[in-house]
């Protein structure tokens, strides 16, 4: 009987560590389709770590958002965050995750081009040469006609103020404005595909709040279109991104 009692002492204990480890350790997502292909796979299980930005509060939406011992993003950085498109202007919890990979950080200039084509420098042969810089917390942006609709979405669902665009600029309380002043740092987020669009050219900057954690490797990966023999994609697994 006292070692039936210490077997369940010992499941309650390690189920509860688990539970504590994924809420503010690590996360494991999987992903649902190839829209990240090459880097990333339909059925891959990626690893998150949740202090490489600091560790976001668990159930922000309710106590509101807190990070402890923040750090900033650098590019290059694969992401598990929150999408702004299923969650816009809300405060995140751990539904509605996205991965995907900064091009851009707070104060950086990304050119855009015709066609969805976006890049981290100027590039003529590729048609990107229009400048749009990436809000910093605190920062006056010069809002252009073609950056307008851009910045006109981050403020409407982030900043809390009501804004409109007229004439191809933005509009507050029936004025005018050429300049805004941003509250919040933001990234410029990209898919693992250029043919991808839902990534920050769809949904638009991504709020720091809203980044969960760091992903950091492919633990394994299953393919479902295979027989069971066959669906473990060895050559995936222990794979550093």
């Amino acid at each position: 009987m006292r070692s039936l009692r210490s077997l369940f002492c010992l499941l309650l204990c390690s189920i509860a560590l688990v539970m504590i480890l994924r809420t503010c350790a690590f996360a494991v997502l999987t992903i649902p389709q190839d829209g990240e292909a090459p880097v990333l796979l339909q059925g891959d299980r990626v690893l998150v770590n949740k202090w490489a930005y600091g560790l976001r509060r668990p159930y922000s939406q309710w106590g509101g958002y807190l990070r402890y011992r923040s750090r900033k993003a650098r590019r290059g950085d694969w992401l598990a965050f929150n999408c702004p498109a299923v969650q816009p202007g809300a405060l995140p919890d751990t539904s509605n995750l996205c991965v995907g990979r900064i091009l851009a950080c707070p104060g950086d200039t990304i050119w855009m081009g015709s066609q969805g084509r976006v890049s981290a420098s100027r590039n003529y042969q590729r048609g990107c040469i229009w400048p749009v810089i990436i809000p910093a917390r605190g920062t006056h942006i010069h809002v252009t006609s073609w950056t307008a609709p851009l910045y006109a979405l981050t403020i409407q669902r982030h900043e809390g103020t009501d804004v409109s665009i007229v004439r191809d600029s933005l509009s507050i309380d029936d004025h005018l404005i050429d300049y805004f002043r941003f509250q919040k740092d933001y990234y410029w987020v990209v898919s693992g595909n250029e043919d991808n669009f839902f990534d920050s050219r769809t949904f638009g900057f991504v709020p720091a709040e809203f980044i969960m954690g760091k992903a950091t490797a492919i633990l394994y990966s299953f393919d479902a279109q295979q027989s069971w023999s066959k669906r473990w994609r060895r050559e995936r697994t222990f794979r550093r991104l």
